[in-house]
């Protein structure tokens, strides 16, 4: 997502405040449930890779300040690379013009995760870092919807098809599901964040279940950022809907093992995923969306910051916002 892509997007957006970012809702076509008696994700930007290009003045300038700079640890360094981690390690820096020229591409990448960063060092990035490349734009846009709820046995499926693997844990229940490659333009990621977080920080999560909805970008996609998952549905099998035993067997085994989908034939696998869409009583992808929708405008708001607009942040929006970031 390049700069002129950026504002040509956000053209069509509204204004609203920074301090309404966490509002949510929900419409549940499938239940027909209040919107109280949903969970309300969270939603925020987990991981951002930003390249552009540094001409020779500026890569001078920016060395000169990085070799002196104490928030900056720097190594690799030569007349025309370097490479640097800043501010605690929350930030890798990489500069390379010889491998940008040879491979036809842009010559730095900064990559970081924004909830990681307070406002302060947010800002010292872009002023420091970011603002010294031209030509800048994203190539990896990670959206994370938080879950206050259980979704060890939800599956993702798609129009096309998804690769998946699931690692469970000593008890046996699904603690990880990836879906898609790692090196495809869009990867999904559904985690036990409430555990992830005891295991690697030691850190205890109040809410009984805190589950991450994670969808990795990259790419094409960067540019899809808001419709990315249109073909996506997160469900909740209801195996007592399917009448028919011989069905209902069919689809626990393509659930369990995704190599089951090679023994069906074309109007067979067909039926399989008509069935699959139909069998849950919830689809988080409804929820994803319009969670997306309403928060659509202050997430082109933190995309336009990073490339060169200017946010004006009063006491109240920048403690909402930087609450959000604590997840």
């Amino acid at each position: 997502m390049s700069k002129n892509n950026n504002a040509n997007h956000s053209n069509h957006l509204e204004n609203h405040d920074l301090d309404n970012f966490s509002k949510t809702g929900y419409s549940n076509s499938r239940l027909g449930v209040h919107i109280d008696d949903t969970p309300h994700p969270k939603l925020s930007f987990d991981a951002m890779t930003i390249v552009g290009n540094l001409n020779k003045n500026s890569a001078q300038k920016l060395s000169e300040f990085m070799s002196v700079e104490p928030q900056i640890r720097l190594w690799d360094i030569l007349q025309t690379k370097f490479k640097a981690k800043a501010l605690q390690e929350k930030v890798y820096i990489e500069y390379d013009k010889v491998k940008a020229d040879s491979w036809d591409r842009r010559n730095m990448r900064v990559e970081f995760n924004p909830n990681k960063l307070t406002h302060d060092e947010m800002f010292w990035l872009k002023k420091n870092i970011i603002d010294y490349m031209e030509d800048d734009g994203f190539t990896r846009l990670d959206l994370a919807f938080d879950f206050e709820d259980d979704l060890s046995d939800y599956y993702a499926m798609s129009d096309k098809a998804l690769k998946k693997t699931v690692f469970y844990g000593t008890s046996g229940i699904a603690e990880t599901k990836y879906f898609g490659s790692r090196d495809s333009d869009r990867f999904i990621r559904i985690y036990n964040k409430k555990k992830e977080r005891k295991d690697n920080a030691d850190i205890e999560i109040k809410s009984e279940h805190l589950w991450r909805v994670e969808i990795e970008l990259k790419r094409n996609m960067v540019d899809m950022w808001d419709g990315c998952f249109d073909d996506l549905h997160i469900l909740k099998p209801d195996y007592t809907t399917i009448e028919k035993a011989t069905e209902r067997h069919t689809i626990m085994a393509l659930l369990f093992d995704e190599n089951e989908w090679g023994k069906l034939e074309r109007r067979r696998k067909y039926k399989m995923r008509k069935l699959m869409k139909n069998i849950s009583p919830i689809d988080l992808t409804e929820l994803m969306k319009l969670t997306l929708k309403e928060n659509e405008n202050q997430l082109q708001q933190h995309l336009n910051f990073w490339l060169g607009e200017t946010i004006v942040w009063n006491k109240k929006q920048k403690n909402a916002y930087q609450n959000l970031l604590k997840v």
